[in-house]
Order: C-alpha cells, then structure tokens, then sequence
C-alpha cells in the first residue's frame, strides 16, 4: 500500500498493514491488521472481529473525524452504540465565529413536513428523484435531489451557483441526522471529556523508528499479527508501569 511517508515522492507503494487498536484508560484492550489502506471500512469490521472475540460490542466508541462515514454511523446506530465519532467539518464548524455560507446547502430552510428546501430568493426547490452510491463495502448511500423552479434573471444567481439551467442540490438526510446527532453528544459534558483525553497517547508510544519499521516491513500477514501483539503487549506494561510510578 502507498505509506504516508514517501522519500521518493513518487507514489510508491510498500508492503505493510493497517494496524487498528481499540483502548480503553490508554490500556489497548484490541488490535487488528487489515490490508485496507484507508480507516473509515475498517471500523465495522474491526468492532465485528471485536464481538466474536469478548462475546459484546463496545457501549461507547470515541473516534476521530476519518472514521465518521455514514455507514459506520449507521452500524453504531443500529447496534445501540453510543458513538462520539467527529465527522469532517465538526471542528470548522465549533470555530468561535463560524457562520455557513449563506448560499450552501447547509444553510437553506427545509421543510421536513413537505421536503423542500427554500433558496436564498425564497423560491421552494422541490424534490425530483434519489441518487443512490453503492461503497467498496456494497453499503448504499441515498442522496435526495433538489431543483428550484426558475433561476433565469435572479439578481443573486452569480453568488448562488455558476452552472446552467435552474440550480440541483444533493442532500443525504440520513448522513445529515447522523451528524447532527454526533454534533450534539461530543458538546455535551461527557463529550467534552472524552475528547480531552489524550486518545492518542498509546499510538505515539508506538511511534518510535524501529516499531514501525517493524510494521511497515511484514512479509506476511500471520507473522505480522503475533509480532505486532508483542510490540502492544511491551506498550500495555510500559504504561501499567508508568501508572504505578505516578500513584
């Protein structure tokens, strides 16, 4: 897979496993390699192989902004977790003086009763069919289509959109009451605590040049899996014994 790290800068592609680990008061309770190299299909699969082996799903996941697809709310949701997972415009939009374009979708009145929306003119755009975007996983995504009724001569059309015909808008309600449902719980008090925690601080223990060397450098995946445990199991005594050190 093509690492983050390219010397070259030209591409290419080295053998290694995207390492997965779930924590719990920074001790990681969890790990699995995957030979997908992004993080957001990773999440269901992960939090699967996690219920075969302890018998439960987790109450709670805390998780950071590339894990927050539609699908993995989706899964969280219908399999009663409580999710804390960012999505990617959460920390633009608790910027103290952010305000959304006036003109972006996010920002135009919807009717849910009816399902239209209300353009910046006040013209209703009413719906006119679903798109429909299958991922790598088969989840299928629904995204509801929008038109307004007549955009020729309105004096705000140059700020509003710059193509041709009457403006189409694409919203994915369901993606929509996700995040606003995230948007809330990692405001609320206990979401400000988990996102205060230091989350990250088993990872940057792992970060030295001779484990990741180690992980970038798999020649197979099952020898990959037991050399790896070892190298989290010398990180869980490296932080036990730094947590009797402090008491």
């Amino acid at each position: 897979m093509r690492m983050k790290e390219d010397a070259m800068m030209d591409g290419q592609t080295k053998p290694g496993y995207n390492l997965q680990i779930g924590t719990e008061n920074q001790f990681i309770l969890y790990f699995v390699l995957f030979q997908t190299p992004g993080d957001p299909l990773t999440m269901i699969p992960f939090l699967k192989s996690c219920h075969e082996r302890y018998g439960r799903l987790p109450s709670t996941v805390v998780a950071d902004s590339r894990y927050g697809s539609e699908e993995n709310y989706h899964f969280m949701d219908r399999a009663g977790i409580e999710a804390y997972v960012k999505y990617n415009r959460f920390h633009i939009e608790q910027r103290m003086h952010y305000e959304p374009d006036p003109f972006s979708q996010q920002a135009l009145y919807y009717n849910a009763d009816e399902d239209y929306y209300v353009c910046p003119m006040g013209q209703h755009m009413v719906r006119i069919g679903t798109s429909r975007e299958r991922t790598e996983s088969g989840y299928v995504a629904e995204k509801a289509r929008y038109r307004a009724q007549r955009c020729d001569g309105c004096p705000l059309r140059c700020r509003c959109f710059r193509s041709k015909g009457n403006r189409i808008i694409e919203v994915n309600h369901r993606l929509a009451k996700y995040r606003k449902q995230a948007a809330e719980r990692l405001t609320s008090e206990e979401g400000i605590k988990y996102r205060g925690e230091k989350m990250h601080r088993a990872r940057g223990r792992l970060r030295t040049d001779e484990v990741r060397h180690e992980l970038q450098t798999l020649q197979a995946f099952r020898y990959g899996q037991g050399q790896d445990g070892l190298c989290l199991l010398c990180n869980c005594f490296q932080h036990k014994e730094n947590v009797l050190e402090n008491q």
